[in-house]
């Protein structure tokens, strides 16, 4: 690492590709069969006082931007990566299932690549409520409202939410050509409208981590035009880690929670 970098505050892209195969050699280094990502087994989370990464995977981040949006690139990286793969432009609609995290990230980006209508279904009113402060334009409860009866039906559909009756309701509101994108993590099997996709010729594809974004991530925040410190609901130290990551399902109106490691003495 070049030692005039010494001392930076980075936001760091928990990733380890291999750099020679056919994908790293591409710019898909997502996709890298050695790949080593953090918390991804057999490699430890980095939940620590201090991680080692490649230096070009830290991206300086500029001193008006916290600590905890600096650590929320991540999740704001699976949303740029998700818009780009759904070709999101101006002028294009977009249905998204789930305001968790991801979702609200995905229709914040969204709003930013041009998208003019950006509907969010989700069956928690305060999640509603914030993801419509976020950047969606319209919200919708899918315990009552159903997407493919609205009209018109959406250039995209982006699953946040990886429930198997919201995919199937989503591809349902997709237009012929359009793109459907599965980023939330749930079900390992989920079935899906085969003559639906191939009649309309749906691209259905999937999101898998994030490749070159974080340049874009940082710019987006630091410009204001994305964000993160809204997201925080909850915060733990280092001690606290289990807490962390039991409160998404015990508390119904986390957000995003964040682990924040003793500060050192300098």
């Amino acid at each position: 690492m070049p030692t005039h970098r010494i001392g930076e505050r980075v936001s760091i892209e928990p990733q380890k590709s291999c750099r020679s195969c056919e994908y790293c050699k591409s710019g898909r280094y997502n996709l890298c069969p050695d790949i080593e990502f953090f918390a991804a087994p057999p490699v430890h989370g980095a939940f620590a006082e201090y991680a080692a990464i490649e230096s070009d995977y830290a991206y300086t981040v500029p001193d008006h931007v916290s600590d905890e949006a600096a650590a929320l690139m991540e999740p704001l990286s699976v949303a740029i990566a998700t818009c780009r793969k759904a070709a999101v432009t101006p002028g294009s609609t977009v249905l998204i299932a789930g305001a968790g995290p991801i979702g609200i990230l995905v229709a914040q980006v969204a709003r930013i690549f041009g998208a003019t209508e950006i509907t969010v279904s989700d069956p928690a009113a305060h999640r509603r409520e914030f993801v419509l402060k976020a950047g969606a334009t319209q919200v919708l409860d899918p315990q009552s409202d159903n997407p493919s009866q609205r009209g018109a039906l959406f250039d995209v559909f982006v699953d946040a939410s990886g429930a198997p009756p919201a995919i199937s309701t989503g591809l349902q509101a997709v237009k012929p050509g359009g793109k459907a994108i599965l980023v939330g993590m749930g079900s390992e099997k989920v079935e899906l409208p085969v003559s639906l996709i191939q009649n309309r010729e749906i691209e259905l594809t999937g999101i898998f981590r994030y490749t070159n974004t974080w340049p874009t991530a940082i710019e987006l925040v630091a410009s204001g035009k994305v964000d993160l410190d809204s997201m925080v609901t909850h915060r733990f130290s280092l001690e606290e880690v289990e807490a962390a990551l039991l409160t998404g399902s015990e508390d119904p109106y986390s957000i995003k929670s964040v682990v924040i490691p003793p500060k050192k003495s300098t």
